[in-house]
């Protein structure tokens, strides 16, 4: 079915109808879909070779525009690379590359991390078998450039490759820190979250955000990242969360504890945040030991960021033994005490017995029975949660 492109083509139109109006009008251009595909050669490099793709400096694909009814319009392409020779009706295919130009080259090193990823995706927790010759199938996918018309396919060639597995270079973040309208001094206090303990990449804070609170983020003070950077959101508190312009927005407040993880993906980190709802609970010797099937005693909390979290009284004495309850993680991986009067979250401390014998004296609090664990969080302008227990 012939369709004619008003937008792109009434000047040539109009020029050929004033120079040409005595010729028959079926000679004007038209545009057609292109049926019959178009041609994709084989890269110089690859034909009758097995490439190295860690070695090959680059591969050079080359093709012309598919025949729209001899139309010159600027063109799309797609590289897409395949294990399989895409003769499946939904093939699983990479795309690498795209150009506008007839003349596409893709560096080896990008081939290299494409195979690698390609076959991951496929294979989850296989290793790659490096070193191996793979065959690797290539077609190009065309389309009219920023227009929905002309979609087509080139032949598939198909090319010998060894592609070798490289530990990314690209390392998790050490810190994140988030930065709102209600953390601390609005818009200007950077609040560390915690790690994790021992989980590389895995963060969480607990923070109070009222109605229509928003918020940013990043891996240092002033980076001010944004809902789009996170991969996916999993509201598991009712915050109804969403994007306003580009800050993370909370429609329903209320205390939270946000947990944002890191994924390598390749050259990039994957980032998620997931919203719980905020709890903080007392366990261990000052809650009556732990003693199998002894529950943690949850703290309450305050309305919002200016009053306190007070825990139940202290069932009997000893050292403190606190924490967030952060998702499924255990009580262990999101412990806290209190040094100096701060919350210091144990992150990869080795506490294999208490505080007291595996870290110091110092970072090991003495409650008594019927005393309390009072905690401001949220609110400081270092943002840096602080408590004490009387």
């Amino acid at each position: 079915m012939k369709k004619i492109l008003l937008g792109m083509l009434l000047p040539v139109l109009t020029l050929v109808l004033v120079t040409s109006c005595e010729k028959d009008m079926d000679s004007n251009p038209t545009f057609h879909e292109n049926t019959t595909g178009f041609v994709l050669n084989m890269p110089a490099n690859a034909a009758n070779n097995v490439l190295d793709l860690l070695t090959t400096d680059q591969l050079t694909f080359t093709t012309s525009q598919p025949d729209y009814g001899g139309i010159p319009l600027s063109t799309n392409y797609d590289v897409e690379i395949s294990f399989e020779d895409f003769s499946a009706e939904e093939p699983v295919y990479k795309v690498v590359a795209s150009s506008t130009s007839a003349t596409i080259k893709v560096s080896g090193s990008r081939l290299n991390d494409a195979v690698i990823t390609m076959f991951q995706d496929a294979n989850e927790g296989v290793t790659y078998p490096s070193n191996e010759v793979k065959d690797l199938y290539v077609r190009l996918h065309a389309n009219v450039n920023g227009m929905e018309l002309g979609s087509c396919y080139s032949n598939v060639i198909k090319i010998q490759v060894i592609a070798t597995y490289q530990a990314p270079s690209i390392t998790l973040p050490e810190d994140i820190y988030v930065c709102g309208s209600s953390i601390g001094t609005a818009w200007t206090t950077w609040r560390p979250m915690a790690l994790i303990n021992g989980m590389a990449g895995n963060f969480f804070t607990i923070v109070y955000l009222p109605n229509d609170a928003e918020f940013k983020w990043g891996t240092y003070p002033q980076q001010w990242l944004g809902h789009a950077v996170f991969k996916t959101i999993d509201d598991q508190a009712g915050a109804d969360v969403s994007d306003n312009g580009g800050n993370v927005k909370v429609k329903n407040g209320g205390w939270y504890t946000l947990y944002i993880k890191g994924k390598i993906n390749g050259e990039a980190i994957d980032y998620t945040l997931t919203f719980y709802p905020a709890q903080l609970l007392v366990t261990g010797d000052a809650n009556g030991g732990f003693t199998p099937g002894t529950p943690s005693a949850p703290m309450i909390a305050p309305a919002d960021n200016t009053g306190q979290w007070i825990s139940a009284e202290f069932v009997s004495g000893g050292e403190l033994r606190a924490y967030a309850q952060v998702g499924d993680f255990d009580w262990w991986k999101t412990e806290f005490t209190l040094l100096e009067g701060k919350v210091f979250w144990r992150e990869n401390a080795n506490i294999a017995s208490n505080w007291n014998t595996d870290m110091g004296s110092e970072y090991s609090v003495n409650a008594g029975a019927g005393q309390k664990l009072y905690l401001t969080v949220g609110a400081t302008e270092d943002g840096v949660d602080t408590g004490e227990v009387k």
